[in-house]
């Protein structure tokens, strides 16, 4: 009888001596990882800036994509060699992986078509890290780039997700200079070669007060001939993502220039036309 005992208590206890130990390696095992993974990022981020030709943007997104990389392979050896502690056969497991993989890869097609997309837009350099962008009809600026995922924050906080799958067209503000376009539209009693001498006026003055107008600028003339006032147009060239907040000073600057000269400004007017007959009959 106490040999009996005395055999389930040994039993017992090795078990839970041996639950224990394996408890203690799955935490040193994920200890490591994280080390790992530290370690791994910072050497290539180290590898990336000593590429000292690489743009700032660039070097951003590189250091995103090989980061979300250093981990998705981590994270998978982690797997591989936690899955033994739990009685799993590796070597079964693997071997079963062809006819799994066939399995899975038709479920996946739209993982691995993110992958693959996510490549060609880190290799093509069609955008990355804090450009300003338009995609899918979503505006703003690009937070991170992943293996499968692009991240976009836009103007009002929300960031939004979307898979590179998904990304079929692109327009990139901030790989070049942009064009501020300014449309004003004056009254026909005002000479247009008048009022195109003002704009100019205004433009090249704003042009030597304003960094961000690093070209040109130019009064095209008129662009429309609008019911009751025409439409003339001027154009700056700014850097990139500058456009719009020169529009709106240039805009503010005409307006004042244009009112101190007494150039016709006009506003849309609404007439109503009253029946005196129906008035008359009580109508």
């Amino acid at each position: 009888m106490w040999d009996s005992i005395y055999r389930y208590t040994s039993g017992h206890w090795a078990s839970i001596e041996h639950a224990g130990w394996s408890l203690v390696k799955i935490v040193i095992l994920i200890l490591a990882a994280k080390i790992a993974i530290k370690v791994l990022t910072r050497i290539t981020a180290r590898a990336i800036q000593f590429h000292g030709k690489m743009e700032e943007r660039r070097r951003n997104t590189l250091n995103s994509l090989f980061g979300n990389l250093v981990r998705y392979t981590v994270y998978f050896i982690l797997l591989l060699t936690i899955l033994p502690i739990f009685g799993v056969q590796i070597g079964a497991l693997l071997a079963g992986a062809g006819v799994v993989g066939i399995t899975i890869a038709f479920g996946a097609q739209t993982l691995i078509k993110d992958f693959f997309n996510g490549f060609f837009i880190l290799f093509e350099d069609q955008f990355g890290v804090g450009d300003y962008v338009l995609i899918n009809n979503i505006s703003g600026k690009i937070h991170s780039v992943g293996l499968r995922l692009t991240t976009i924050k836009i103007w009002t906080g929300e960031i939004v997700f979307i898979p590179n799958s998904q990304i079929t067209q692109v327009t990139n503000y901030s790989k070049d200079n942009s064009i501020a376009v300014i449309d004003v539209n004056i009254g026909y009693s005002t000479d247009v070669e008048k009022a195109a001498a003002l704009l100019r006026q205004v433009m090249e003055t704003l042009k030597e007060e304003d960094p961000n107008i690093v070209g040109e600028v130019s009064v095209l003339g008129v662009q429309a001939l609008n019911d009751s006032n025409y439409t003339l147009r001027a154009t700056a060239e700014c850097l990139p993502l500058a456009h719009w907040s020169v529009q709106r000073l240039a805009r503010q600057r005409i307006r004042a220039a244009f009112a101190n000269e007494g150039v016709d400004l006009p506003l849309q007017k609404i007439v109503y036309l009253h029946d005196r007959q129906g008035e008359k009959s009580g109508q």
